[in-house]
């Protein structure tokens, strides 16, 4: 009985696991450039006094994440920037190093620097871009960033730089608490090319409501059951027990 109590409390326990994790998917469905995270479960034997496995439950894993692309939504914002292709954005967090984004909900700060929504700053090839405050800025296909004139003469364009945009080995690439994405060795990714960037345009979050709830559901069943395995087993204890004191 211990060993099927054992799979039925483990099982409970991981369905709750997977569900914060399918919760977290659901809350960020309006996240710019968010990424699913899926979850599989995966048997782990236990082994007992000897060297024989003597049960084996359930454990919730991030078996990936579901980096295809979610849908790009015009929003005709200068600073609003969607990748057509695959690849990132790159930033600097606080602690000086580079990170890695899909969102590109992006704004310039008083100084003109590029920056993300939390303040970081966005990374162009040379460093950090800086934004003159009476230009009209055009950001090309290539993550070139020009600057015109908003008078004449219009033939004064001025290149600002351009946009980091990196497109590495997505198995080199961990995601951390705030949602950035990381290399494992925290070394700085080469420029990439063939990047395609979209101005005026962000991407969504490629998280399905729908397939979200129906998760939901299943995951309530799938723990309510467990939950029912436990009460019976604990019934039968409990009727044994009687027994044995009877005799």
């Amino acid at each position: 009985m211990d060993r099927a109590l054992w799979v039925a409390m483990t099982a409970a326990r991981n369905t709750t696991l997977q569900e914060a994790a399918n919760a977290n998917n659901l809350a960020n469905t309006g996240t710019t450039g968010f990424k699913a995270a899926l979850h599989a479960f995966r048997t782990v034997p236990t082994a007992g006094g000897g060297s024989l496995p003597t049960r084996t439950y359930a454990v919730d894993s991030t078996a990936a994440i579901d980096f295809r692309q979610g849908p790009v939504r015009t929003t005709g914002g200068v600073f609003d920037l969607a990748l057509g292709s695959p690849g990132f954005f790159a930033l600097q967090d606080a602690d000086g190093r580079e990170v890695y984004t899909r969102s590109g909900d992006f704004s310039a700060r008083g100084d003109g620097t590029l920056v993300d929504r939390q303040g970081r700053v966005v990374l162009g090839e040379a460093g950090p871009l800086v934004i003159p405050a009476d230009r009209k800025i055009e950001i090309g296909q290539d993550g070139t960033v020009s600057a015109l004139p908003q008078s004449p003469p219009f033939n004064e364009i001025a290149v600002l730089g351009r946009l980091k945009l990196v497109n590495p080995d997505l198995q080199t690439l961990s995601r951390s608490p705030d949602g950035l994405f990381r290399t494992f060795d925290r070394q700085a990714l080469p420029a990439a090319a063939g990047v395609e960037v979209r101005q005026g345009a962000l991407e969504d979050s490629n998280v399905s409501p729908v397939d979200g709830l129906m998760a939901t559901i299943r995951n309530a069943r799938a723990f309510d059951l467990n939950m029912q395995m436990i009460q019976r087993l604990n019934t039968g204890a409990e009727a044994t027990a009687r027994l044995l004191n009877i005799a």
